[in-house]
């Protein structure tokens, strides 16, 4: 069995509690805002015949709404054994198994066995690590050319939000912490791994970017 540091190990197993909870959400509800703004930034690109990879892909509605919208196949990877249950069932209702592939495990342990993909998708999974500079590297690594994620907004509500949260876990025994990392901070290393910001929207929490690889290394049309 792999192995995992205390943040890993806390955060699949806090949010394998509420696997079911978050695939019943999805079927009385559809997708979260969050992930309708991914979704709108990403039709702008377009989507037909792409590959995915979804980092913290919980029960695998945003890469499955992809896959029916357009998308070729799609790679979820989730630290919570639960939400890969939950996500292959749901797959399997909609026909969509042969098309989908599902891995346990922290991306940056497992990243180096998976190939790269046209778009990557982190939605609310930045904000779970403590070092959000090594997850992106190892995200870009794996992008072709589209990266889309969602992230708290660097504000002071954000901010003392994560900290009573910090607290509240503490006193549960979780070690499982959220993080409020520096949006503009962020920007910089995407600019600097050769990617720019094609959209961007937000809500009284979240912000969400689409980045697109710059230059004569873009693949898609």
């Amino acid at each position: 069995m792999m192995g995992c540091c205390s943040t890993a190990c806390g955060i699949g197993g806090f949010f394998s509690r509420f696997s079911r909870r978050y695939r019943r959400r999805y079927e009385r509800r559809g997708l979260e805002p969050t992930q309708k703004q991914l979704v709108e930034g990403l039709n702008l690109i377009g989507l037909k015949g792409r590959t995915l990879i979804e980092i913290g892909c919980g029960v695998g509605y945003l890469h499955q709404h992809l896959l029916l919208a357009g998308a070729s196949s799609a790679v979820g990877i989730d630290l919570s054994p639960a939400m890969l249950e939950e996500a292959q069932a749901l797959a399997a209702r909609q026909g969509l198994s042969a098309r989908t592939r599902y891995v346990q495990g922290d991306f940056r342990d497992i990243a180096s066995g998976l190939e790269q993909a046209d778009v990557t998708l982190l939605d609310k999974v930045i904000c779970c690590y403590p070092d959000a500079y090594g997850l992106l590297v190892a995200t870009l690594q794996h992008t072709k050319e589209v990266c889309g994620f969602t992230l708290p907004r660097d504000r002071a509500v954000t901010r003392l939000g994560a900290r009573v949260a910090a607290f509240v876990f503490r006193v549960l025994g979780s070690t499982y912490r959220p993080f409020v990392h520096d949006p503009h901070a962020i920007d910089a290393q995407m600019r600097a791994a050769g990617f720019r910001k094609v959209s961007e929207a937000q809500t009284v929490i979240w912000l969400t970017r689409i980045y697109r690889r710059s230059g004569e290394d873009a693949l898609l049309g």
